[in-house]
């Protein structure tokens, strides 16, 4: 028999993703927004894609807050996923500053802008696209006094005449072959061409003399290459210690007062921050699982059956 999973409606998750994985793991799923079925249920799943603010505030200090509570002090297995995992804590910096449900001590921070890290191995840097090539830096264009006729274009036979271009302008055979063009008359005879200057012969190395070895400079080792670090933090993530990736789509993290809440590491630039937490009864998780492909369903299958990822 599928355990049942209560999923929680309060607006700010997507929930047919969410609910999709849950039932490929084995879960009988109910969808509810009503605080007082959230509150009798045994297992609750309390997903989050939004931010912080007054849909968050009136969660925490309305019905629904006071049901999730409920449940968590009860002992009952919760998972909170994304912005869901942040509500547990005591609260964000976002839209100015935001209360949490205080479950776990700890505050969310957002990513600083202007971070860059390593580039992974084989990544290779973008260069500037080329700036348009202005008409008067073009190559210039072919002489039109080089252009073939349509007639000079067409193949020849082997043997066939060179065409000559007679002052008419009609082209007519050479039964000589090819004929060279006339140097042009400047009104006198025309000048010989200038002899070439006889090559400086090499001067005799003196006998014993050894050639000096040149000295080859060391090449400077290559500065690693960098990339920019974009927020939102979105893509897959290696988690630490299982050494799978999960799907992150988050512009805070969470900053977490106790280290023993903490149950999964992850790093995004410079700072290293909590992938999943946990407290007795209580999981949340930074990634989206419904998102994570095969590993994301083994951490929601080790939720169902009371484990831990």
């Amino acid at each position: 028999m599928a355990r049942e999973v209560t999923l929680v409606d309060a607006g700010i998750g997507n929930l047919a993703s969410v609910e999709r994985a849950l039932i490929q793991v084995g879960a009988g799923v109910r969808v509810t927004d009503d605080p007082d079925k959230v509150a009798t249920s045994r297992m609750v799943v309390f997903p989050g894609q939004s931010a912080f603010g007054a849909a968050t505030q009136a969660i925490v200090d309305g019905a629904m807050g006071a049901a999730l509570k409920m449940v968590i002090e009860r002992g009952d297995p919760f998972l909170g996923i994304c912005l869901g995992m942040q509500l547990l804590f005591d609260g964000s910096d976002e839209n100015g500053g935001q209360e949490g449900l205080h479950v776990m001590a700890g505050r969310c921070r957002r990513f600083p802008s202007g971070q860059y890290e390593e580039a992974e191995p084989g990544a290779t840097e973008v260069t500037a696209e080329p700036a348009d090539v202005k008409p008067e830096d073009a190559a210039p264009a072919q002489s039109m006094a080089h252009e073939l006729t349509p007639e000079q274009d067409e193949p020849r036979e082997e043997g066939a005449p060179s065409p000559v271009v007679e002052a008419g302008g009609e082209p007519t055979a050479s039964p000589g072959g090819p004929v060279l063009p006339e140097p042009p008359s400047w009104g006198g005879a025309p000048e010989a061409a200038p002899s070439p200057p006889a090559p400086t012969p090499p001067a005799p190395s003196q006998a014993g003399a050894v050639e000096p070895t040149p000295t080859v400079e060391p090449e400077a080792a290559a500065e690693p290459l960098m990339r920019r670090i974009k927020v939102p933090h979105m893509g897959w993530n290696e988690v630490e210690p299982t050494g799978d990736h999960y799907y992150f789509v988050h512009s805070f993290y969470v900053e977490a007062a106790n280290s023993e809440d903490v149950m999964w590491m992850t790093r995004y630039g410079g700072i290293r921050f909590p992938a999943a937490v946990r407290r007795g009864n209580v999981l949340g998780c930074q990634f989206h699982p419904e998102k994570s492909q095969r590993a994301g369903l083994r951490f929601l299958r080790a939720f169902l059956l009371g484990g831990w990822g």
